[in-house]
């Protein structure tokens, strides 16, 4: 294999400075080869962001912007795949790729190309095409965790083992079986681990936790790596701890910009008095009550537990309101029931409010916040009206806040911007070179300069020439002659697939 990228979601050396944590395979990586930080898009999270690496794109060019998306009649629900524009998968040929992200439906173009979706697909069946349910690791290979038994950590560390094990050994045969020019694998250990670690009581289990299945993981690339003459360690975002809530939907609702729909005898108060009632009691209960109110976030208020509830907006009658992770929608002509006359001055509106933002010690809430026209290349219709990105440490959620305002204390682990690139091999840059200031958009035509094979006109990212040992000039695809995206007959079949990945989403806390 000439090269074998391995996707670490969610790891980001903060963490492993954090625990304390040694890889070796990825320190050896780093020193032999390059590496840096690499960025995340906007929003840092899964779907959008592997989205961006398959198409050197990002999220206002393919389309995908968020783990869910509003529809015109204003129902949410699952981010649908890119089923427009070509990937890494239509780009290469004798590749074999397993478990990348929001792929789900598509069908490689590139000729002795095979692919193993994941996230969105409803089960294995539908993630692992038929040529590759003939390996004997298909038998034991598992699309995505059980979030019930986080309530469990020791059962749930036992569990995300042995799914990270059973991974790596499809890829192995995987890779064995077609001898790729390129090989691609994801284990989404780390994000798994980062998500846990607020359930757990002390440092020193959360270190414990994390280095136990970060560990493993880098001997699993490391195993597989050795089937490669160059090797990519990248990640899709990274992980930080979080010490503030920021609750968007008070400063939303203060300034008027939704109304909340009526409900009968205050049952959103009331479910936000029984959760708080029952979470109190114990860590344990919180623990279910999080996975049965999705997305209930660990607050202290006094020495208790609380938990706050979402609005439950009432879109027609709303001109603007937080869909997720700070990304703000405007009511204007994309929906059915329009209520903003003016779209581009109630953006720049909520942008400038957004970006005086500050908790009580006077700390910027915000480090950045953005137009679509100044977070994208190329902002399609879809893109989020007003992106705001947290400061470190804080946390935009869709909750209301237990203590009233706009922040409110948490002791949480959640996404941030800045992940990892790490390449080692003849391809590569060597002696522990450090690159900056490079994107995730950025890998994939990175990516096919090192392997000599043309960049494609549409790219929103760049060929890192520095992080190649012999930089070329890539040469670019006439428009005429780029891969035409093929998809299965269901791939843009929502509805048959929403309800499985819906559980899927709200497990993970992205659906309410």
């Amino acid at each position: 294999m000439e090269l074998l990228v391995v996707g670490l979601d969610g790891l980001s050396y903060n963490m492993l400075e954090r625990f304390d944590v040694d890889l070796p395979f990825l320190r050896r990586t780093r020193e032999e080869g390059v590496s840096g930080h690499l960025t995340s898009v906007d929003t840092p999270t899964t779907i959008p962001a592997w989205t961006s690496f398959a198409t050197g794109k990002d999220p206002g060019s393919h389309g995908v912007s968020n783990m869910l998306r509003q529809d015109a009649d204003y129902e949410i629900g699952p981010s649908r795949p890119n089923a427009t524009d070509a990937a890494i998968y239509d780009f290469l040929d004798d590749a074999v790729f397993v478990n990348l992200p929001a792929s789900v439906g598509r069908v490689p173009a590139g000729e002795n190309t095979h692919l193993v979706s994941a996230m969105l697909a409803r089960d294995e069946a539908d993630a692992v095409p038929d040529e590759l349910k003939e390996l004997d690791a298909y038998d034991d290979y598992v699309l995505d965790h059980d979030a019930s038994l986080k309530v469990r950590p020791s059962k749930y560390l036992d569990h995300v083992l042995s799914i990270s094990t059973a991974r790596h050994r499809f890829a192995r045969e995987a890779f064995e079986t077609y001898q790729p020019r390129v090989g691609f694998v994801l284990f989404s250990t780390p994000d798994w681990a980062g998500h846990i670690l607020s359930n757990l009581s002390t440092d020193r289990e959360r270190r414990t936790f994390y280095a136990t299945l970060v560990s493993l993981v880098d001997e699993r690339a490391a195993d597989l790596a050795d089937l490669a003459e160059n090797v990519v360690l990248m990640s899709d975002h990274g992980f930080e701890y979080k010490h503030t809530n920021v609750h968007l939907a008070e400063w939303l609702a203060e300034r008027g910009y939704f109304v909340e729909e009526e409900t009968d005898a205050g049952a959103t108060d009331l479910a936000v008095r029984a959760a708080k009632a029952v979470a109190s009691r114990s860590d344990r209960l919180y623990a279910l009550i999080r996975r049965v109110h999705n997305h209930i976030m660990a607050t202290e208020v006094g020495s208790s537990l609380a938990s706050a509830a979402s609005p439950r907006i009432d879109f027609p009658n709303s001109r603007a309101w937080q869909l997720r992770y700070g990304c703000v929608y405007v009511n204007d002509a994309r929906f059915d029931h329009p209520t903003v006359d003016d779209p581009d001055a109630l953006r720049r509106e909520i942008r400038d409010g957004l970006r005086e933002l500050t908790d009580e010690d006077g700390r910027r809430i915000f480090r950045d916040v953005l137009l679509p026209e100044e977070a994208y290349a190329d902002p399609g219709p879809d893109a989020p009206d007003v992106i705001a990105r947290p400061a470190p440490g804080f946390f935009p959620t869709t909750l209301w806040s237990p203590t009233g305002g706009v922040t409110s204390p948490t002791k949480n682990y959640e996404h941030r911007y800045r992940g990892i690139f790490a390449a080692n091999g003849p391809l590569f840059a060597g002696g522990g070179e450090t690159i900056e200031g490079m994107s995730i958009v950025d890998v994939l035509p990175t990516t096919l300069a090192a392997l000599s094979e043309p960049l494609s006109p549409e790219f929103d990212g760049e060929a890192r020439l520095d992080a190649l040992a012999d930089p070329a000039e890539p040469t670019v695809t006439d428009p005429v002659d780029l891969p035409r995206p093929r998809t299965r007959e269901d791939a843009l079949d929502g509805g048959a697939r929403d309800g499985a990945v819906e559980d899927r989403l709200a497990d993970l806390g992205y659906i309410e």
